[in-house]
């Protein structure tokens, strides 16, 4: 968590002291929507499942480009399916045999760094990339041992369409594709097996925000 704070701080002071500096537009403000996160191993349930989101952006935008960074929030949730238990057995709490429907809500810091390109006067495309860091990993039904040790912070990619709109209100929707495996236990030796499980997590976002500045 320490290395997060200090990876905003390192971000965030630069990029506002050079937009004090410029002439272009500063947009700094609020935002809270909804995710809707999916996982593709092999061993998880398809679909994408509805959480929240909320945080902070701070935008430095000419009058064609800019680039915008965030700090937010988000909660994500994956459902084992129907072999999770069969590679994954040895990680169960004692007396679980099968957790077919298992089901983990994993809370991240998620932080774009984006690239505004504005093709009409309202509407700004964005694409960059993201770090997702865990913060925890929530297991209600105590299914593993020590569910801490499932997922792994990620890079992702991010496209989105941002879109201006009257009291300084704005709304978006993005689609973010993990690029690293976030399987902690990738590698692991499991029952005298080798685990080659790689773990890559989707998502598609929608928000609403409000601009400060």
């Amino acid at each position: 968590m320490n290395k997060i704070v200090s990876f905003l701080t390192l971000l965030f002071i630069p990029t506002f002291l050079l937009a004090q500096k410029s002439n272009t537009d500063v947009d700094l403000g609020i935002k809270l929507g909804a995710n809707f996160s999916n996982i593709n191993g092999k061993y998880w349930e398809n679909g994408y499942k509805a959480n929240l989101l909320g945080g902070a952006y701070l935008g430095i935008n000419g009058r064609r480009v800019g680039i915008q960074l965030e700090a937010v929030y988000t909660q994500a949730t994956f459902v084992t399916g129907n072999q999770f238990t069969d590679i994954y057995k040895d990680f169960l709490q004692t007396g679980k045999d099968s957790i077919k429907g298992g089901n983990f809500r994993v809370n991240y810091i998620t932080v774009p760094l984006l690239l505004n390109i504005r093709f009409f006067s309202h509407a700004t495309i964005q694409l960059g990339p993201q770090f997702s860091g865990v913060m925890s990993v929530q297991d209600k039904d105590e299914m593993i041992k020590d569910a801490s040790k499932l997922f792994n912070n990620s890079w992702d990619g991010v496209i989105g369409l941002w879109i201006k709109l009257p009291a300084h209100l704005n709304f978006g929707v993005r689609y973010i594709i993990g690029l690293s495996n976030i399987n902690k236990l990738d590698g692991t030796n499991s029952n005298k097996q080798q685990i080659n499980d790689a773990w890559q997590q989707r998502a598609l976002q929608l928000h609403l925000g409000y601009s400060i500045l």
